[in-house]
C-alpha cells in the first residue's frame, strides 16, 4: 500500500534513460544535495531493479530509446504488477507536447509528476519540491555532517575476532549512518548492540557502543545502517 509518510531512510530515486544534460545538471545536483539518485540505462533490467525497492521513485525520460506510445505502454504495465505497482512514477522530458502530457497524466498515476526539463534553477527548485513532497530525503530530525568525500573520516569494528572496515556516510549528535559490503549485513540486524566501534576523524578517534536502528541494501552491492549511540559515554583518543 502506498504511504505518504516520509520514510526514515528516504526513497531511492531512479532515472531511466536520462539525457546527458539531465545527468550532468539535474542528477549531479541532487546527489550534491544528499538525494539517493541512480541511473538505469538497461531497460530490460528496470522492473527487476524497482521490484527490489518497491517504495522508490522512478523518473523516465520519454524522449529517449522508445516512442511515446511505447513508453506509455511500459509505464501503464506497472499497475498490473504487484511488485512495482507502488513505485512513485514520474516523467521527465524536454520535447513532449501538451497533447502528449494529457495522454500520460489522464491515464497513468504519476505522483512524481510530468516534468518539462530545462536547465534552470526554477526547474531544479520545483523538482526538489516534488521529491520532498514524496519523502525522498526521509525524516531528518538532527543536524548532520555529511562525511562522504572527507578523506580523513573512517571507521572499523570487530566481530568474532575479525576486523571490518566501514564507510561513514554522515554523523549527527545522536548517531551516524554507515555503508559496507552486503556480505556482512548479518552483523547489522535491527536492534543489535554493537560495542567498541571506532570512528576516526583526522587525529581524533572515538570508541563507542551503538544500537542498529535500521538497515537496508543499496543497488550497488553495498548496504547502509543507521546506528544510534547508546547511553554509554564514548571514549575519545588522540
Amino acid at each position: 500500500m502506498e504511504s505518504r509518510e516520509n520514510p526514515l531512510f528516504g526513497r531511492k530515486i531512479f532515472f531511466v534513460s536520462p539525457s546527458y544534460i539531465m545527468e550532468k545538471y539535474l542528477i549531479e545536483k541532487l546527489r550534491q544535495n544528499e538525494y539517493e539518485a541512480y541511473i538505469l540505462k538497461d531497460i530490460k533490467k528496470v522492473k527487476n531493479v524497482l521490484a527490489k525497492y518497491p517504495d522508490s521513485m522512478c523518473f523516465i525520460n520519454i524522449d529517449e530509446e522508445f516512442s511515446y506510445s511505447a513508453w506509455f505502454n511500459f509505464m501503464k504495465s506497472f499497475q498490473d504488477s504487484s511488485a512495482i505497482s507502488g513505485i512513485y512514477l514520474g516523467i521527465i522530458t524536454d520535447s513532449a507536447t501538451w497533447e502528449d502530457k494529457d495522454k500520460f497524466i489522464m491515464n497513468i498515476k504519476l505522483p512524481g509528476g510530468f516534468n518539462q526539463f530545462d536547465k534552470t534553477e526554477k526547474f531544479l527548485t520545483n523538482f526538489i519540491k516534488i521529491l520532498d513532497l514524496n519523502g525522498a530525503k526521509g525524516r531528518r530530525k538532527y543536524l548532520r555532517f555529511d562525511t562522504r568525500g572527507a578523506g580523513d573520516v573512517s571507521g572499523y569494528m570487530t566481530s568474532q575476532g575479525k576486523l571490518y572496515t566501514i564507510n561513514v556516510k554522515d554523523i549527527s549528535s545522536v548517531g551516524f549512518a554507515i555503508t559496507y559490503k552486503q556480505e556482512i549485513m548479518n552483523l547489522f540486524q535491527k536492534n543489535t548492540l554493537i560495542r567498541n566501534l571506532c570512528i576516526s576523524v583526522g587525529r581524533k578517534s572515538m570508541v563507542c557502543s551503538c544500537i542498529v536502528f535500521n538497515t537496508q541494501p543499496n543497488p550497488d552491492g553495498t548496504a547502509m545502517s543507521v546506528l544510534m549511540l547508546t547511553n554509554e559515554n564514548p571514549e575519545m583518543e588522540g
